[in-house]
């Protein structure tokens, strides 16, 4: 199975580890890169061509001249890939890796052998065994922003704001044709627009425990952004509260 991974970039010229990228290449044949350029004010387009230069025809750079948001960096290049018509899975992960590329590839995996699922998506669960680390205010706040998203919108999603996430081809316009409404909880909208495709959603998206997540810090999320996220969520739920009545079964 051919998979193309697409990572958001935004002023990540001094963050991308381009040893770590060209690596995995070499060891996995059957996976490429989709960087999508959000106007980036430094480096991040000279290092990006730089990189795709040494592995030619697996790297994928799709620049946009201004800075229009993760969320619709990700959309695009959902877009971009899925024209293509070259590949069988489409993930996303974060430019910072806080999700490695070895688990993104054992999510790819486990999408090649689930049967009829549209999405396989990454969360972050502390256990025994594994090494999940961030910051414990991030943990705390993120488990309470998880309750408030389970009861608004009624998803049993335990992290749906986890980077880490492969889909089918074949649900791509479906979850990516129109702009998201917010730029950081998208997250819950992709959830929301398949619940309200698909009778069975609960069937064909699979939430699989990562074995490592390392939070990296300087986070790209503001004071500002956490402020205006109340009234986003209320906007995302007024927006999808009524399932549409053609869901597929």
């Amino acid at each position: 199975m051919k998979a193309c991974i697409v990572i958001p970039c935004y002023n990540e010229a001094g963050r991308l580890r381009e040893d770590v990228f060209l690596t995995f290449l070499d060891r996995y044949a059957d996976i490429d890169f989709c960087f999508v350029n959000d106007g980036s004010s430094d480096d991040t387009e000279g290092v990006l061509q730089s990189v795709s230069a040494k592995r030619e025809g697996r790297m994928i750079v799709v620049t946009y001249p201004d800075n229009q948001g993760k969320a619709e960096a990700v959309r695009r290049g959902f877009l971009h890939v899925s024209a293509l018509h070259s590949y069988d899975a489409i993930a996303f992960a974060d430019a910072d890796l806080a999700t490695p590329l070895e688990e993104m590839k054992r999510l790819i995996d486990v999408f090649e052998r689930q049967a009829g699922v549209v999405l396989v998506m990454g969360s972050r669960i502390e256990r025994m065994g594994v090494v999940i680390r961030r910051k414990l205010y991030r943990h705390f706040s993120g488990r309470i922003f998880a309750a408030v998203v389970s009861v608004l919108f009624r998803l049993n999603a335990y992290d749906t704001q986890c980077g880490a996430k492969v889909f089918a081809p074949r649900v791509v316009e479906e979850v990516f044709h129109e702009p998201f409404l917010s730029h950081w909880l998208f997250d819950i909208e992709i959830l929301l627009r398949l619940r309200n495709r698909y009778a069975n959603y609960n069937e064909i998206i699979h939430e699989i425990p990562l074995d490592v997540w390392i939070e990296q810090g300087n986070s790209k999320i503001r004071p500002l952004h956490l402020l205006k996220m109340p009234g986003q969520l209320l906007r995302i739920f007024f927006k999808y509260r009524k399932r549409d009545k053609d869901c597929i079964g």
